[in-house]
């Protein structure tokens, strides 16, 4: 009798365990359920977690642009007129004794202020440009310093290519082979936009229209309108105004 009843223990106990087991494991349609449910939140996640990215980079964007807006403002205390480009140096040079990284436009190595981090193509197109109404300017002509752009997203022509060159045309500015436009990178109020150092040496995130710019790139050829008096003109925030 007690035999008996030890092998119907042992049975009873792995009845048990093989039901327990049977609890434990996953069917096939459990399982494709729980795919499907990682790949939904996968999906619904992905966009939120590249936005987060994108804001990150167009933060560091801004605080490359204050310290390049900050060094150009120096320099023209320094030296009483605005960096601007001639033959053998170029902005880069100048600004470096401020900066301290940068060593010319044709370095692009490293994690240097002159590499705007939404810049995939650093090797052909240039992160920032500045006001060419700028160049050489006595930095006492610049009469609203805080509304007069000076460095700026760059590295675009009118036929989207992109360009090395570190200048801005103003909006009067009309197409040339190497004109250079604002470049809008990231994005702001639902939209593409620029981030923008002004001679003062504040930041701020713009989109392209007025007073800024009146279009992006493409759409925007210029009207060459130099005249303030002029109904069509839209260089307020890059001439010497």
């Amino acid at each position: 009798m007690k035999t008996n009843f030890t092998k119907s223990a042992k049975a009873s106990h792995a009845a048990s365990a093989r039901t327990s087991t049977a609890r434990r494991a996953f069917t096939l349609i459990e399982l494709l359920t729980v795919i499907a449910v990682i790949g939904l939140l996968s999906t619904l996640l992905l966009p939120a977690f590249s936005s987060a990215r994108e804001r990150a980079r167009a933060a560091r964007c801004v605080g490359n642009l204050r310290q390049i807006a900050l060094a150009g403002y120096l320099y023209s205390q320094d030296t009483g007129e605005y960096p601007g480009w001639r033959a053998g140096t170029d902005r880069k040079e100048l600004l470096f004794p401020y900066l301290h990284t940068g060593l010319s436009n044709r370095d692009t190595s490293g994690d240097q202020v002159w590499r705007c981090p939404s810049n995939t193509d650093v090797d052909r197109e240039a992160s920032y440009g500045f006001n060419t109404r700028l160049n050489w300017v006595s930095y006492d002509a610049i009469r609203q310093p805080a509304r007069t752009v000076a460095v700026a997203d760059a590295g675009i022509t009118d036929a989207l290519q992109p360009t090395l060159a570190t200048h801005l045309m103003p909006p009067s500015a009309t197409t040339t082979g190497n004109i250079g436009r604002p470049n809008p990178r990231h994005r702001a109020e639902g939209t593409r936009a620029v981030n923008v150092g002004f001679a003062d040496g504040h930041v701020r995130t713009l989109v392209m229209r007025e007073p800024f710019y009146p279009g992006e790139p493409g759409h925007w050829f210029g009207n060459g309108v130099t005249d303030p008096e002029d109904p069509a003109y839209k260089d307020d925030l890059w001439d010497l105004l």
